[in-house]
């Protein structure tokens, strides 16, 4: 008798528990996240855990399975030692799934009824207590329906004993069909290889290294492997000792169960082989969402405002006094040609503008962040989706953000005290101007001349008062253009830092939460993969 170094090995301890939790994760996460298939195989069996579970998972269900004559039937009246399976030359001969144990009691009859297997022998001591025996249809046979009932099973039951013979045991329709469905299931599968005493020992040899050689290529490097004679009884009491073994362990069902999600894990893994982007943070959006707002022209015309305020208000009273007929006479700004249109212009650009923020920018900014390209597809769809979904939340919230920073400028009090002074230099100027008028029009009339003092030797007042208003209205005019300036680059950088501040509070809340909650949701749906796949890690 030949058996894998395998055999006899106690197997590790399955762990339910998480892998259910696992599959609970993608069965919550995976719906538009990955393939729609494979997902609702996680559904499945997500069902099939509880059910099973519910069910006696201390109960081991065995099915002998296998090809149309390899002796499954005279393997399993073999094993219990009385015929309960029929056995013939015409095939197929096993034409309805039937079970055998120790007892058919309440239990073993709820899991049976689960399995929907109709024929049920109880069989005493034949079979250790918690042990159910399954004969099924061939897997190959000639009537459909034979192999709808075999595949359901083999997917269904806890342990598979694939039954070849020397025959038969290379075929791919084995190899490729049912066998490739049990690549994480070494410690529920059993492969059997019948009718030994057809062979001579050194034909049997050759034939168990080349068939183990196939298992490997088909991912079943350590699958047990027995060989047995159900005419001259090689290996049974190896193969009952096996099942006996697993039945005792009472571990089978949850075996059978992370192996299935094991299966599965692989699957969903293929979906999920491109690395997630880092989450972004405030600190990179900021700077490029600031572009997407145009936040620099923003604190461009909040200079601009600022300016044209000041210099509003260190008008003095005087200037405005003769500012006003003018532009009543010429329709326009200090007497400019064409002035009203200027002056209508500049009051409507000191108005806080209302800016649009389109979403294409927003989605640029944020796919720039995330150092994927401006198209995300594949298994970044649903990112992709996320994206869409926070420019599309946030571009209102970001519009009102830009405009509400961007108020118009509060008086400062150094504007009043320019104004002051511009009236001072600009009475002083009209009274020497006005002095000296009177002067030249009372010398020209030949009236008796007006007293003028001098302000020092050569120098009279009215000159002074003249030429000194004059110089000092320029001078401080200069001055308060330069202080204008300065005090419009401060606004400025106050009206960003005030946007920046507010652009961070929407990216932070509104911007930023949908794409964290899907980076959130498929690191959860990477890592339940990642448990199914290796679920003893």
């Amino acid at each position: 008798m030949i058996r894998s170094r395998h055999a006899g090995d106690a197997p590790a301890r399955p762990d339910p528990d998480g892998t259910a939790a696992a599959l609970d994760t993608v069965v919550a996460f995976g719906p538009g996240r990955l393939d729609d298939d494979a997902v609702g195989a996680a559904v499945a069996l997500r069902q099939r855990f509880d059910e099973r579970l519910a069910r006696g998972d201390g109960l081991t269900v065995a099915a002998v399975a296998g090809g149309t004559g390899v002796g499954k039937s005279a393997l399993v009246n073999a094993l219990l030692g009385r015929p309960v399976a029929v056995e013939g030359v015409r095939r197929p001969t096993t034409s309805v799934t039937l079970a055998a144990a120790a007892t058919v009691g309440p239990e073993v009859s709820a899991l049976l009824d689960w399995l929907e297997v109709p024929e049920r022998h109880e069989v005493d001591a034949a079979l250790p207590d918690g042990l159910v025996l399954l004969d099924l249809p061939d897997h190959d046979s000639v009537v459909e329906a034979h192999r709808r009932t075999a595949a359901r099973l083999a997917g269904r039951v806890d342990v598979v004993v694939w039954v070849v013979d020397p025959i038969k045991y290379a075929r791919d329709d084995a190899h490729a069909g049912p066998l490739a469905q049990l690549t994480a299931h070494a410690e529920v599968l059993l492969v059997v290889l019948n009718r030994v005493d057809e062979l001579a020992p050194a034909d049997v040899e050759v034939c168990v290294a080349d068939l183990r050689t196939r298992l490997a290529a088909g991912g079943h490097r350590d699958a047990t492997v027995l060989t047995t004679s159900a005419a001259t009884g090689h290996g049974l009491d190896v193969l009952r000792g096996e099942l006996t073994r697993r039945a005792a362990a009472r571990t089978a069902a949850a075996a059978r169960l992370v192996g299935d999600a094991t299966v599965l894990g692989e699957r969903l893994g293929t979906g999920l082989e491109a690395p997630l982007p880092p989450e972004p943070s405030v600190g990179e959006l900021v700077g490029d969402v600031l572009v997407a707002v145009d936040g620099h022209r923003a604190t461009a015309e909040a200079a601009g405002r600022y300016r044209r305020a000041a210099a509003a208000a260190t008008r003095s009273p005087l200037g405005r006094a003769v500012r006003a007929p003018l532009r009543a006479l010429t329709g326009g700004w200090a007497g400019a040609p064409g002035g009203g249109a200027l002056e209508r212009g500049r009051g409507a650009a000191d108005a806080v503008p209302a800016r649009t923020v389109t979403t294409e920018a927003l989605e640029t900014a944020l796919l720039r962040a995330l150092r994927v390209g401006t198209t995300v597809g594949g298994t970044h769809a649903a990112l992709d989706r996320a994206v869409r979904a926070a420019a599309d939340r946030a571009t209102p919230a970001l519009t009102d953000a830009v405009g509400e920073a961007s108020e118009r400028p509060t008086p400062r009090r150094w504007w009043a005290l320019a104004a002051m002074l511009r009236l001072v230099t600009e009475l002083a100027a009209v009274v020497g101007g006005g002095w000296l008028a009177a002067v030249a029009v009372v010398d020209w009339l030949l009236l008796p001349a007006l007293p003028v003092p001098e302000l020092a030797d050569g120098v009279p007042w009215p000159t002074a008062l003249l030429l000194g208003g004059l110089v000092a209205r320029v001078l401080v005019g200069v001055g308060t253009r330069l202080a204008a300036r300065a005090g419009a680059r401060r606004h400025a950088a106050a009206v960003r830092r005030r946007i920046e501040r507010r652009l961070r509070a929407v990216i932070e809340g509104t911007l930023l939460e949908p794409v964290r909650e899907e980076l959130s949701a498929q690191h959860r749906l990477r890592n339940a993969v990642a448990t199914l796949r290796a679920p003893d890690r």
